[in-house]
């Protein structure tokens, strides 16, 4: 059975733009082709790793220079509290146009730069030179509503977009209403057993303060203009993504993808996008828009706190451990936690070359997430190790990952640090574990 969008969502609507803004939808060029696009199933998080900042993609609407500014920010941050109580109002100026900002302060340097997070939750890196004012007022910050993010996006989106609404997501498309009715029940899927899986293990999630916004462009070429402003040349690359810096989901419409569509077939049900998206070429898209929605999930649920230091083994195996998509079940995600055989099969290749310290290295830095050479084998692993610990050690895995979620945003722990976190949680003796952890891998068929 496939995804019902009716019955998958507790409440949907749609709304359209603007009378000024012009309707309609551009329609799927030429696209790249299955076995190139399966080669990219790391999407937004490996291929970006040449912009991640620590565990994230520093990734802005301001554009490339974010990450410089990340990271000078966070060379002063470290040590210094954020301040969260008054609502500061400022007006930038970068690249020599001007936007007034009103948001709260997350974290402040002490050259007075800043990290500032407006309230539709984007997070907007500053330095002193960007700004031209600033105030701060006794008016307490507070969220936008659905209403006013929808009219916000509506506004800033291209022509021709969207919004279709579900209990718990905000859908920006200009692709068909179809296709954002399946992603809208997909993404409500994920939620109720993300959810279901944590309240399971004891790990108490929080609502999230701001609406969930996933954006579907309707081709790759539509995407690509979108989003180059963050991604860069990688746009073209990628089939979606989590920017933390925006909080939202991005992706492009996958049955227009060549060689998955039938020639001359007009899809415009969900019944035909479940069996255009069941095929097995076409899996790997579908688990990357999975792993990407699972990484927003962990930040606006409390899993994990945006920007700040999250070990990327963690952040990328656990959307690892469940973007295994589950596309036959109207209702349920039977498929979180089962056998990532693609994940088994490269971890078991890394073996034969794999040194006695793999594990303290996978968890004391993020280094081999950032070499094209390590990251194919460090997401196997870390996989792999999610696999292991959840299956095993479930409850030193959620006192685990309780402490990561408490981390303040913009401080870094030292290797050192993030060692002996780990081995408060699952003991000191690192050489035990590995041992135990490849015996258990060795034995699943």
């Amino acid at each position: 059975m496939g995804i019902n969008a009716d019955a998958a969502q507790s409440s949907t609507c749609d709304v359209a733009p603007p009378v000024h803004q012009q309707a309609g939808s551009q329609q799927a060029g030429s696209q790249q082709a299955g076995s190139q696009q399966a080669g990219s199933q790391q999407a937004g998080s490996q291929q970006a790793g040449s912009q991640r900042l620590g565990s994230r993609r520093a990734f802005h609407p301001l554009g490339s220079r974010t990450a410089g500014l990340w990271l000078a920010l966070a060379a002063v941050l470290s040590g210094l509290p954020s301040r969260v109580a008054a609502l500061d109002r400022v007006v930038m100026t970068r690249d020599g146009a001007r936007r007034p900002l009103a948001g709260r302060v997350i974290a402040e340097a002490q050259d007075g730069g800043v990290v500032l997070q407006t309230a539709d939750g984007v997070l907007w890196p500053l330095q002193p030179e960007d700004f031209v004012e600033r105030k701060a007022d006794n008016e307490p910050f507070q969220a936008l509503s659905r209403e006013e993010i929808t009219t916000r996006l509506l506004a800033d989106l291209p022509a021709g977009f969207r919004i279709h609404t579900t209990a718990n997501y905000l859908i920006g498309y200009n692709t068909s209403l179809a296709y954002a009715q399946w992603c809208g029940a997909l993404y409500e899927r994920l939620h109720r057993g993300f959810h279901t899986f944590w309240d399971a293990r004891g790990v108490d999630l929080k609502a999230p303060e701001f609406p969930l916004v996933a954006l579907v462009f309707d081709s790759q070429e539509s995407y690509v203009r979108g989003v180059r402003g963050e991604l860069g040349a990688a746009a073209t690359s990628i089939v979606g993504y989590y920017s933390p810096s925006t909080n939202r989901v991005n992706m492009y419409d996958l049955t227009g993808v060549e060689g998955l569509r039938p020639p001359g077939e007009r899809v415009n049900s969900t019944t035909l996008i479940n069996q255009i998206l069941q095929r097995p070429e076409a899996a790997p898209m579908v688990a990357t828009i999975v792993h990407e929605a699972t990484h927003q999930l962990a930040f606006n649920c409390g899993l994990q706190t945006r920007l700040a230091d999250n070990p990327v083994w963690v952040s990328e195996g656990l959307a690892v451990y469940f973007e295994t998509p589950d596309l036959k079940s109207a209702k349920g995600w039977s498929s979180i936690g089962s056998l990532n055989r693609n994940r088994l099969i490269q971890f078991r290749k890394y073996l034969a070359r794999r040194g006695p310290d793999s594990l303290e290295k996978l968890i004391r830095d993020d280094l081999r997430f950032r070499e094209p050479a390590t990251a194919i084998d460090a997401y196997a692993e870390s996989w792999a190790l999610h696999y292991f610990l959840l299956r095993t050690k479930s409850k030193e895995y959620a006192s685990y990952v309780k402490r990561i979620g408490g981390k303040p945003p913009v401080i870094y722990d030292s290797p050192e640090e993030r060692l002996a976190e780990f081995q408060a949680a699952f003991g000191s003796d690192l050489r035990k574990l590995d041992s135990e952890f490849l015996r258990y891998l060795r034995k699943l068929d």
